[in-house]
């Protein structure tokens, strides 16, 4: 085991080295749960969660698990290490430019080799030829990478779902990165393999157009804008959009899923029919890269020299550009990913799953802060005139799975609340105080006056 390389709450990464039986030696990614969790029954089955899926993935466009166990006492996966960047960096490396964008036919590929990794992934069965039923839920530009080869590689299964998982979610959670859920993740339905899909249709969109399709200021407006999920049409502001790329990107967005490409294999044809001709495409992703961030695959082959030759871990060697791994769930916390850690250099840490309750929680502030009156909504019928509604199958089993969850505060008895609109129409006459009252207040009056004539006198002498 050579230099640690990175690590978090859970587990640590070192460089290490895979000999084979040929005799060569090949550079690989190790993780290692941290020796106090490895006897954890709660971290174990985690751990077992994560070999079973990735020990099955293989496919040239999803990073590969090359064999996982126990050394000792320690419990680990040993990845391939790729050099290059992801289609995020090269966005946000991009972006500023006006005059720069990515090629769309690039665009395309990428997204099809992406496509053909998650239908790999999609199709995945066990020992008996049953399907796992693996779901990625977490596709987006900060998980796809490209190798300085030209190379496209899917990666990060930490979110992925299966039916082989021992360790279980909540019901009703909703992982993955906001602005690339699918509809029926923002409203909390059951999900599919299609809204890998759809996410992928959302990347796709925005690597063509350089602008993002449901990113927000905030996450209440981003989650409404993918509950709404309008999609403009890129050719209204550009006339040379192709129309065969909008018709693929159309169908991968579709509000109705069963609208949408039934498989990324399906998805994967139509893009690859788009790019063929302007193919070949790896050569030109590799000179993407390559101009992007010059100099960056000899710095981290320099990198990786000076790594592999340290025998004993002592402190952590950070490589120049981050090193993708299969799956990061077990290098974060349950803590989220903060601006402050970014300020501080502290490893980045995952932000939580959301519960539909808690987004309906954040729409029902929203709706306090801006009341009806102000948003040109009728206002609401007077109490009198109310009839309470009966909760919908939905909310009850929410409700259910929300009582079971630990991290959900259980509910507390409401104050009343004065609706914001109260205080902005005519104050009605206050009635006259009552008789009784008026004798109490005068009493009171009176005895003031009496202790502030007893209090002058003494100190007037």
């Amino acid at each position: 085991m050579g230099a640690k390389i990175g690590g978090g709450g859970m587990a640590t990464v070192y460089l290490g080295h895979d000999r084979r039986e040929d005799g060569t030696e090949e550079l690989v990614a190790l993780k290692v749960i941290r020796d106090e969790l490895a006897n954890d029954e709660t971290f174990a089955s985690m751990f077992i969660d994560e070999a079973k899926i990735l020990s099955r993935l293989s496919h040239p466009n999803v990073i590969q698990t090359l064999e996982y166990g126990i050394s000792g006492s320690h419990r680990f996966i040993a990845m391939e290490l790729l050099n290059g960047r992801t289609v995020a960096d090269a966005w946000d490396t991009i972006e500023p430019n006006p005059d720069d964008h990515f090629d769309v036919g690039d665009a395309a590929w990428i997204c099809a080799r992406v496509a053909e990794g998650l239908h790999s992934a999609h199709e995945l069965v066990d020992e008996t030829g049953s399907p796992l039923g693996v779901i990625h839920r977490d596709v987006n530009p900060s998980n796809i990478f490209l190798t300085h080869g030209g190379e496209v590689k899917l990666i990060d299964f930490g979110l992925a779902r299966a039916r082989v998982r021992v360790s279980k979610s909540a019901e009703g959670i909703i992982k993955g990165k906001i602005p690339y859920l699918a509809p029926e993740q923002a409203h909390g339905r059951p999900i599919d393999r299609r809204i890998d899909i759809y996410a992928l249709g959302t990347t796709l969109w925005e690597m063509s157009t350089m602008k993002r399709l449901f990113k927000r200021n905030t996450d209440i407006d981003t989650l409404k804008a993918i509950r709404d999920a309008k999609v403009p049409d890129p050719r209204a502001t550009n006339p040379d959009f192709p129309e065969a790329l909008w018709r693929i990107i159309e169908r991968a967005l579709k509000i109705d899923r069963d609208e949408r490409y039934a498989s990324a294999e399906e998805m994967r044809a139509d893009l690859d029919g788009f790019a063929r001709a302007t193919a070949p495409h790896g050569p030109k992703v590799a000179t993407l890269v390559s101009r992007l961030f010059p100099g960056g695959e000899e710095r981290m082959a320099a990198w990786l020299q000076n790594a592999a030759s340290v025998e004993i871990p002592a402190g952590t060697m950070v490589p120049p550009a981050p090193l993708p791994i299969a799956s990061s769930s077990l290098l974060t916390d349950s803590a989220s990913e903060l601006p402050e850690d970014r300020a501080s250099g502290s490893p980045p840490r995952r932000r939580p799953p959301m519960l539909p309750s808690e987004i309906d929680k954040l729409e029902e502030v929203e709706a306090i802060e801006a009341p009806p009156s102000l948003r040109g909504v009728p206002e609401p019928a007077k109490p009198s005139e109310r009839v309470a509604p009966s909760p919908s199958p939905r909310k009850k089993k929410l409700a259910k799975a929300n009582k079971k969850d630990p991290r959900v505060p259980k509910k507390k008895k409401k104050k009343p609340v004065v609706p914001v609109a109260a205080s902005l129409s005519p104050s009605p006459v206050a009635p006259p105080p009552a008789v009784e009252d008026t004798k109490k207040l005068w009493i009171y009056v009176v005895a003031a006056v009496v202790v502030l004539l007893v209090l002058a006198g003494i100190f007037s002498r």
